[in-house]
């Protein structure tokens, strides 16, 4: 490498961000965080572009820069929700339980959050709504759920906790149907915190798994 190279680049070279990429993902992240604070307290309708501006510290411009709407910003909060779910089930599968626990730790999860969260998971799956209705967008994020939920089954396929007379990528989208089912009733309920009903999903997801 020359000796002249420009500060920085190296990192670029080694594919690790220079300060300027780093200081933007700093920010980009402040402004998610203000809005998952905000939409947690006061949920999307009672949030502003100006309150998440302000709480992370930035300008109304600057948010308008990185997110054009309030929606776009929903949707990167969902693609963070889906990074999480990544996270959480590669926590389950690294733990020594059954398929049903591991399906029961999903649904347990989201239950979880939206009882410390109501306002910021609405927010959130109000984009997966979206998603249903807009083709377009939709497939890959369907696949990209699909895929985790392939993950979640292929230990217990492969130890026979999971019936074997259907396709993996079948059953996967069979749980999956059954999550996003619950997740919208959910929705449709603001008394229902989630608790008995993604409990009683859990367990018909999984006994539909077992092997006849």
């Amino acid at each position: 490498m020359s000796e002249h190279t420009a500060p920085g680049s190296a990192a670029r070279l080694r594919g690790v961000p220079g300060r300027r990429e780093h200081n933007k993902l700093q920010t980009r992240r402040r402004m998610l965080d203000a809005a998952r604070r905000l939409f947690a307290e006061r949920g999307v309708t009672g949030s502003t572009i100006e309150d998440i501006a302000d709480l992370a510290g930035v300008s109304r411009a600057t948010v308008f820069n990185y997110f054009p709407s309030k929606d776009d910003l929903i949707g990167a909060l969902h693609a963070t929700h889906m990074e999480s779910l990544a996270t959480l089930i590669d926590e389950l599968l690294a733990r020594d339980i059954t398929t049903a626990e591991r399906i029961a730790g999903v649904f347990a999860d989201f239950a979880r959050e939206s009882r410390r969260h109501p306002g910021y998971m609405r927010a959130v799956t109000g984009e997966l709504e979206r998603d249903l209705a807009t083709p377009e967008t939709s497939g890959d994020r369907t696949q990209l759920f699909d895929e985790q939920m392939q993950r979640l089954l292929a230990p217990g396929l492969e130890r026979g906790e999971v019936r074997a007379d259907h396709p993996l990528p079948f059953l996967a989208q069979m749980v999956g149907a059954v999550y996003v089912s619950t997740l919208r009733h959910w929705r449709q309920n603001p008394d229902d915190d989630g608790t008995e009903s993604f409990d009683r999903a859990a367990r018909f997801a999984a006994d539909s798994l077992v092997p006849r």
